[in-house]
This record gives structure tokens, sequence and C-alpha cells, in this order.
């Protein structure tokens, strides 16, 4: 059989079929909140400028965030998956893109895309002790697997967070270890 035409095929636009935006587009959020955790780490609270939801996002992804004029950056994402009011990432200004993220000011617009990557696979761990183990600056990519798990606490046996960094005074979302989770078992040196 030869075919001598190709079928007609109408292609639905993006959004009828799909309500939310193209994580490949840069999407403009705008900084609510910027918190210092140690002198060159810190934590930027965004949320769309558009006011629409925020794209939903699974334990150990990133997205890519964009500072206009100077260029994009891998940032993992370090908020809480199931308060999906603002879009949370903690860093360190190391480069050009991440010092210029560390020189925004609250209401300053900067592009988001993604989020992109697999996630943690917490769901398997239910009915099993679950140990998260960090250093410094790594807590923060697996800090949305430690919310998700303790926002269905009784479905994990023991939750452990081992925790250590060089000093101190390098602790990331200091508030929160001190304040404690009473849900889990913290260890940090």
């Amino acid at each position: 059989m030869v075919i001598t035409e190709q079928p007609s095929v109408t292609r639905p636009e993006r959004a009828e079929y799909l309500d939310l935006p193209d994580p490949m587009l840069p999407q403009p959020y705008r900084v609510q909140q910027i918190r210092k955790e140690t002198p060159d780490t810190f934590t930027l609270e965004l949320e769309p400028t558009n006011g629409a939801a925020l794209m939903p996002f699974l334990p150990g992804q990133f997205n890519m965030l964009y500072v206009f004029g100077v260029g994009e950056v891998p940032i993992s994402i370090s908020g809480d998956p199931a308060r999906s009011r603002r879009l949370v990432h903690t860093t360190r200004a190391v480069g050009l893109v991440t010092s210029a993220l560390r020189q925004l000011k609250r209401d300053d617009v900067l592009g988001v895309r993604g989020p992109f990557g697999n996630s943690w696979p917490v769901q398997e761990a239910q009915g099993k002790d679950v140990i998260i183990v960090a250093g410094g600056l790594g807590l923060a990519p697996v800090r949305p697997a430690l919310y998700s798990v303790l926002s269905q606490r009784d479905r994990y046996n023991r939750v452990l967070l081992l925790y250590g960094t060089r000093t101190p005074n390098d602790l990331v979302f200091r508030r929160e270890i001190e304040n404690g989770v009473p849900a889990l078992i913290w260890k940090y040196t």
C-alpha cells in the first residue's frame, strides 16, 4: 500500500490539554522574601507575578533561575511540596548568577523554568525507617523529602536526620533545627 498524501492531524494547542505553563519557558516570579542562612547562603521565596498557581513539584526536583541580563543557573527547590503558595530555593553565592541572586531585593522579578529532574522515592519508604544524611548546604535539596515524610509521619517508622556542617555558623535552616520538630530525631554536628 502506498500513501500519497499525509493524513490531516489537528494538534490541540497546549493550553487545551494542559493548564500549566510550558516548563521550558521562563515564567516571571517576584521575590517575596530573602533570608540569610549563613554569610554566603540565602533562601529566596518567590511567587508568580501573575498570581497563578505554582507549578507542582516533587521532592528532589530543581528549577532554572534566570536573572535578567546576567544568566541562568539550576537550583534545587528547598520548600515544602504541599505548600503551593511560594516557591523556595536555597543557594550559596559562588558565581556570577548566584551572586546576582543574592543581590535581589523584595519585589524584584526573575525568570523561573521547570521543575526538572527526578524525584526522591519518598512513597517507597512507607512502613520503613527513614534516614536522611546531609552536609552543609546539601540539606536544601533533601528538605522537600523531609517535609513530605513528616507531613505523613504515621506512614513511616523512625525518621532520622543526620546533618553536619564545618562549623556551627554553617547551619542552614537554623530556626527549624533549633526549634526542632517533635516527629523527627535530629542529630547534627
